[in-house]
């Protein structure tokens, strides 16, 4: 994918040096020689005329020129683009070594796992049931982190044993799968107010939620009925049907 990315990069760059920098080079010189008299666009449509017309081993040789000069300065770009892409990512990473380093509070939340059962050794419905929650807690309340992989301690467990559990394994079956807990449990319309990625401390992988605010109310639905959480202190609490009402007449109204 990354060689791929380099070539495209490389054909923009030699159709930038020929078709864009070479005509205009050529079309301010022709102008710069006229005395800067006339309309410079004929200049401009000169060149081209000249571009199709010329193909002696001059021609070729400045075609040869523009072109390189078109590809460095593409690879520039992307090599630019991927220092800023890096730089956010360390910048990011060391947000998170800072979220987990402060411990679990109203917008933080550690989980060991995503459906791995660390005491029984297999994968248990009901620690999907409690990152749902979690979630939901966070789009009632004021939003919040989830860092899974990480214990309550913030000792760094990894994903390793919840990705063999996927019918996709690999990150994008974890990421996937969230998304759709998120879907079954609160619709479709809530995912966007979910962000999924994944970063490596201690040469171990753990994925990284970004829960935004809900402007509206957020229930949870499983077998019984709807419920209603919210976040107080460092632990999400589910609200009885009174409670729930006085809260959204007093936070989300």
């Amino acid at each position: 994918m990354k060689k791929r990315k380099v070539f495209v990069f490389i054909f923009i760059g030699l159709a930038l040096g020929l078709f864009i920098i070479q005509p205009l080079v050529i079309s301010l010189h022709m102008y710069d020689m006229q005395g800067g008299n006339g309309e410079w666009w004929k200049s401009l449509l000169a060149s081209y005329q000249q571009e199709v017309s010329s193909w002696d081993l001059d021609q070729a040789i400045i075609k040869l020129l523009f072109g390189l000069l078109g590809i460095a300065l593409s690879l520039m770009f992307m090599v630019r683009q991927r220092i800023f892409q890096l730089t956010g990512r360390r910048d990011k990473l060391e947000e998170i070594r800072e979220l987990i380093a402060a411990g679990e509070n109203q917008q933080v939340e550690f989980k060991s796992t995503l459906r791995w059962d660390l005491r029984q050794f297999k994968p248990n419905k009901t620690l999907e049931g409690v990152i749902a929650k979690t979630i939901a807690g966070f789009m009632n309340t004021q939003g919040g982190h989830l860092i899974i992989g990480v214990d309550d301690e913030g000792s760094i467990l990894g994903l390793e044993q919840d990705c063999g559990t996927l019918k996709k394994p690999g990150k994008d079956g974890f990421e996937q799968y969230i998304m759709q807990l998120v879907s079954l449990k609160f619709g479709t319309h809530f995912c966007p107010l979910v962000k999924v990625a994944f970063y490596q401390f201690e040469e171990k992988d753990i994925c990284y939620v970004r829960v935004h605010k809900a402007q509206k109310p957020v229930y949870l639905n499983l077998i019984d009925r709807s419920h209603f959480f919210i976040r107080t202190g460092n632990g999400t609490r589910e609200l009885d049907m009174p409670e729930a009402l006085e809260y959204l007449e007093i936070h989300l109204n």
